[in-house]
């Protein structure tokens, strides 16, 4: 995803776009025909805004952010193994299990382990990020105890009430594309395009999403009801077992 990332960026700067980096936006008010975009270092004045937060909307524009789930998920990445990763895995492709809280892991380039799992609506720290996958790594391969975690993070996914992703544009004129957990890079990537499209004027594919709309999902009420599914659906795979 790095790379992507940096792939992305280099394409849009090459384009002749300008990237700001570490800079929050606090608010985005309307001013006359376009709008301001506006960060504790300053304000960006745009004719079109398209908001792409995802699960980080938090306050910013509460009629999106009402309709969205901020959830995370979990990932870590071991020490190097050397051929202590023979006696787990024997493949390099990437892997994951058939269950509904699953696990998801593969072997990196420097002989590496990257494991992710797990979602919850609480955004924790590294060490405990390192815990709970460590954890959840030796229940699948406990030959590798006592392997070092070298990294971990965690980051916030958006869902709809739908899980369907959400792109349009408000009746104020502001453009959205959000709700893409569980839908990968490919189908937010191919949202971008959907979005760049309308945005010059080519609104067919855009219209197809607006039947799914943008409902509301509950505010805290519905966060507590999705850790409740998902323990619930944790609960079954161990039974199942």
């Amino acid at each position: 995803m790095a790379k992507y990332a940096h792939g992305l960026a280099r394409a849009l700067t090459d384009g002749g776009a300008q990237v700001y980096e570490q800079s929050r936006v606090t608010r985005i008010v309307r001013e006359g025909a376009g709008w301001s975009v506006r960060t504790a270092q300053g304000a960006v004045h745009a004719r079109e805004v398209v908001v792409c937060c995802g699960g980080y909307i938090e306050r910013l524009y509460p009629k999106l952010a009402s309709a969205i789930l901020p959830i995370a998920t979990y990932v870590m990445v071991t020490e190097p193994l050397g051929d202590r990763m023979t006696t787990a895995l024997e493949t390099q492709a990437a892997i994951y299990d058939t269950r509904f809280a699953f696990d998801y892991y593969r072997p990196l380039a420097d002989s590496r382990l990257l494991w992710g799992g797990r979602i919850s609506i609480r955004d924790r720290g590294a060490a405990d990020v390192a815990r709970l996958l460590y954890q959840d790594m030796l229940k699948v391969y406990p030959q590798l105890a006592g392997t070092r975690v070298d990294y971990a993070w965690s980051g916030m996914m958006s869902y709809g009430r739908h899980k369907m992703p959400q792109l349009g544009r408000l009746p104020e004129g502001l453009w959205y594309g959000m709700g893409f957990g569980g839908h990968g890079v490919a189908p937010t990537t191919l949202s971008g395009e959907v979005l760049a499209r309308a945005i010059l004027g080519e609104r067919a594919d855009l219209d197809r999403f607006s039947q799914w709309g943008l409902p509301t999902t509950g505010g805290h009420a519905g966060l507590l009801a999705a850790q409740l599914t998902y323990w619930y659906y944790e609960l079954r795979d161990w039974m199942r077992q």
